[in-house]
Parts: C-alpha cells; sequence; structure tokens
C-alpha cells in the first residue's frame, strides 16, 4: 500500500511539473494530491471488499471529485479562456491515480510520464510557433439568440 501511495505521489509530481513550470495555477502540490487521494479512495474500496460495481461507483465520484477541482483552474477574464489545459490535466491525474489503486502503479505511472512529456513538449511547441495557448473568444451573434 505505501508503494502505491508514494508512486501516486511521483506520478502527480511528474504531471504537474510541467504547470508548475510554466507558473499556473495546479502544478506540482494539486497533481499530486490529485494522484494520492484517488490512489486512497481506490485502495480503501478494495480493502473494504468492495466488488467490481462498488469499485465503478468510486471512480465515478472521483472523476467528479477531481473535475470540481479542475473546474475551478478554468477562468475567464477579458475575453479568454485559460486553465483548460490544467483542468484536463487535473482529470488525468484522477484516472492515473485510480490506476495505481487499482494495482497497475506502473501504467499508471507510465502514463503520467507520457502525459508529462506531451504538456512539456507541446506547450514548448506553442510557444516556439505562436500556436494557440490563448485564444479570444468571439462574441455570440445577436441573432443566434433568437434562432
Amino acid at each position: 500500500m505505501a508503494l502505491r501511495l508514494l508512486a501516486a505521489t511521483g506520478a502527480g509530481f511528474a504531471l504537474g511539473a510541467p504547470v508548475s513550470a510554466s507558473k499556473r495555477t495546479g502544478g506540482i502540490r494539486t497533481h499530486a494530491l490529485v494522484t494520492l487521494g484517488a490512489t486512497l479512495f481506490c485502495l480503501t474500496g478494495r480493502r473494504a471488499g468492495a466488488g467490481s460495481d462498488e469499485l465503478l461507483r468510486i471512480i465515478q465520484g472521483i472523476a467528479t471529485g477531481v473535475g470540481f477541482v479542475g473546474a475551478a483552474t478554468v477562468v475567464k477574464r477579458s475575453g479568454y479562456i485559460l486553465g483548460v489545459t490544467t483542468a484536463a490535466s487535473i482529470w488525468i491525474a484522477g484516472a492515473v491515480g485510480c490506476e495505481i489503486g487499482l494495482g497497475n502503479a506502473m501504467i499508471g505511472f507510465l502514463i503520467a510520464l507520457v502525459v508529462a512529456g506531451l504538456n512539456a513538449g507541446l506547450l514548448a511547441l506553442e510557444r516556439r510557433f505562436g500556436l494557440g495557448r490563448t485564444r479570444r473568444m468571439k462574441p455570440p451573434r445577436e441573432d443566434a439568440q433568437h434562432a
């Protein structure tokens, strides 16, 4: 159990590092706590003798709770939507924690490394080529509101 919790914390660290490096909210601490919490909930369910239906409900609860945490990182500021990638990363952190908690620590940790690499690599490409990070939202057309 201790090794799984340690693996979850390490996976959260790996997932949160690219977020922290880009000076965004929801970095290493958030990711590590999400993976650790998801792992602990799954481990607790397993230790309590939860069957597959109960484990699926636990995972559903984790996904809901993690969605709430991720939603807190998304903000609209001056016509821009910020934090969607961080929210998605936090959502994946919950899934990685579940994977580790259900006994697949190696797969969970590998997924964390792949996602962290994608986040860091794609961010570098976006900055290099001036792609997307933030796009100004277009206001809704007035005639679309009456349709």
